[in-house]
């Protein structure tokens, strides 16, 4: 079980790092992803302003790279 619990953890840890990257890096492509995503569900989401979008987007992928980090160093530890 033990085994399983650090399986996920680590998996966890790989997708926010992911997420966290694709996010900070190419953030107008994490705002593609999350349009086509809604408009599956029969929604359609446009940013006001796609300047703070962007910046908001960026901030989020920091924020998730370093929520990984520290899941990564609690992971190894």
């Amino acid at each position: 079980m033990l085994i399983l619990f650090t399986a996920i953890k680590t998996l966890t840890a790989i997708l926010a790092f992911l997420n966290g990257l694709i996010c900070f890096l190419n953030p107008k492509l994490a705002i593609k992803i999350q349009q086509k995503f809604y408009e599956n569900i029969n929604w359609k989401i446009e940013p006001i302003d796609i300047g703070k979008e962007l910046r908001n987007t960026r901030v989020m992928g920091l924020i998730s790279l370093a929520l990984a980090i520290a899941l990564t160093i609690y992971i190894i530890k």
